[in-house]
């Protein structure tokens, strides 16, 4: 009877942990942070939703009433935190320059920059100061002028009170030759960026985005620094989509847990690294799908929970998602 009562305690005190969120089932250990998450959202753009919302010839690209649900739906999962949006509006081109979503006058037109004949973006925009949301308006720059980039982009779209400030994917920053790192920014560039930035608004931030934190200037107040690492399964870079979905129901449990404990390390030691700079998780991706569909019932929500609840360096945090796989997790 003794032996029988303490099982049945035991039991308890278990099924109490996991109800309170101290026990992380997927990584079989307790998760250390508080696990606070200030941003929650999706990343946007023209290429990734492509990836999500095509239906054989006919791509059916989110209106601006269904891009507002997926951010608000991602936003649901973490109690206080804003609906956010990394916003692309300026992709890399063949010849390494900057094609931004929306016109560019020949006044405003320099090296490495050019633009589209109408604007991709401004109704959905509209639509983000409708619902409160945040948003950071990102480029791949490849060879244009990070501080011309950003007054160009802030200045088309300052009069939106969703927009929070400037982002750089330093991956797309003069790239040619760099094994796809691209050229590490200094921080005496990153710091011109953000005097730029907040010329425009005192209350803006630049987000810097990698996954090797060696290609990003210092932690300093005004940055935000987002870790987009995948591939924690270590695939072969020319994988196919169906090979991916086949391992989904390959994989052993165990193999997951391995990959999403390495996972979890990792971007607690990039929130360590940058601490007490706020930080933001890019996770989602199709190489990493095996380990998010095999461990997470829910995983825009558990997966962020499981992540964000491995950092305690008191970093503010977000969890954005990418669209490559929006159309999987959120509906």
């Amino acid at each position: 009877m003794k032996k029988l009562l303490n099982i049945l305690i035991v039991v308890i005190a278990l099924l109490l942990a996991v109800s309170c969120g101290q026990v992380q089932l997927p990584g079989g250990r307790s998760g250390e942070g508080d696990g606070a998450v200030s941003w929650a959202g999706i990343r946007v753009s023209s290429y990734g939703m492509k990836d999500s919302y095509r239906e054989g010839e006919n791509l059916n690209f989110p209106d601006t009433t269904k891009m507002a649900n997926l951010a608000e739906t991602m936003s649901s999962y973490y109690e206080d935190s804003i609906p956010t949006y990394i916003l692309i509006v300026g992709t890399m081109s063949g010849d390494d320059s900057c094609q931004l979503e929306f016109p560019v006058s020949d006044d405003e037109s320099f090296d490495y920059v050019y633009g589209r004949k109408s604007d991709k973006y401004e109704e959905y925009l509209d639509k983000f100061d409708e619902i409160g949301a945040a948003v950071w308006l990102q480029v791949e720059p490849g060879n244009a002028d990070l501080v011309k980039l950003a007054k160009l982009v802030l200045n088309r779209y300052k009069n939106h009170k969703c927009v929070k400030g400037f982002g750089i994917d330093v991956e797309w920053y003069y790239p040619k030759g760099t094994n796809g790192y691209g050229k590490k920014l200094e921080s005496s560039v990153a710091n011109k960026v953000l005097s730029a930035v907040r010329a425009i608004d005192s209350n803006y931030t630049v987000f810097v985005k990698h996954w090797d934190e060696r290609w990003l200037p210092n932690a300093t107040d005004g940055f935000i620094y987002v870790n987009d690492s995948q591939n924690y399964l270590n695939l072969d870079d020319d994988i196919s989509r169906d090979e991916v979905n086949a391992l989904v129901n390959s994989i052993s449990k165990s193999d997951a847990r391995e990959a999403a404990e390495n996972m979890r390390d990792d971007f607690s030691d990039w929130a360590a690294h940058f601490a007490p700079c706020p930080v933001m998780f890019q996770i989602g991706y199709q190489k990493d799908k095996p380990i998010w569909k095999k461990l997470f019932n829910n995983p825009a929500k558990e997966m962020g929970d499981y992540l964000a609840k491995g950092c305690n360096s008191g970093n503010k945090i977000g969890i954005i998602w990418v669209d490559f796989t929006l159309k999987e997790v959120l509906f």
